[in-house]
């Protein structure tokens, strides 16, 4: 009969069980920190490449804002040309133009669209002729046939215009018609232009 196993004899193979428990563990640690990204500084090339990536950002965007600018800017200059043109047509038109039945009306049409300096140099010489067109029974009527902006920016331009005036009174009552040629300043205000000077060129 066989004799039975003490359980001391087992010890051994049971501690050297126990003992690869550590091993096990140390494999299973090992393989934990081996998954996990190891961290540290950027990478000399790297970091280059995130500095050139963002210095062409910075300059593609600054190159866009300027290119906005300069369309803004040409745009702008194009209406202010556009609308001194259209205004010193119109205003000159309205300066060669008057009825001697009613001067008043003449006189505050212009005074209305002009800066106050040259609304007071208008009214100081309209009342001078005011008793001469009145006899004279003086009719004018201004049309202007060309205009051209000769400098423009945000505050004034100066327009050269060519006028036709047809004139009658008792002298030349059938009529006849003056061409002349005037430089003409005006003054930005707001969102219109007034009369500044007109002079003939």
């Amino acid at each position: 009969m066989a004799a039975e196993a003490s359980p001391e004899d087992n010890a051994p193979e049971d501690n050297a069980q126990g003992d690869s428990a550590p091993e096990d563990n140390a494999r299973e640690d090992a393989s934990t920190v081996d998954d996990d990204p190891v961290e540290g500084p950027i990478p000399p090339r790297r970091s280059a490449a995130l500095i050139v990536g963002a210095l062409v950002v910075v300059a593609l965007v600054a190159a866009c804002a300027w290119l906005g600018y300069l369309v803004w800017s040409d745009h702008r200059e194009d209406e202010l040309r556009r609308s001194a043109t259209e205004d010193a047509t119109r205003l000159v038109a309205q300066l060669a133009s008057y009825d001697h039945t009613d001067v008043d009306a003449n006189i505050e049409a212009v005074v209305a669209e002009a800066t106050p300096e040259f609304a007071e140099r208008y009214r100081e010489v309209s009342e001078g002729l005011r008793e001469l067109l009145t006899s004279g029974q003086g009719t004018s009527t201004g049309t202007v046939t060309h205009a051209g902006v000769q400098s423009v920016d945000t505050n004034s331009a100066v327009v050269l215009v060519f006028l036709d005036q047809e004139i009658t009174n008792v002298t030349v009552p059938e009529g006849r018609v003056d061409a002349s040629r005037m430089v003409v300043t005006l003054v930005r205000d707001g969102n219109r232009w007034l009369l500044d000077s007109a002079e003939l060129a």
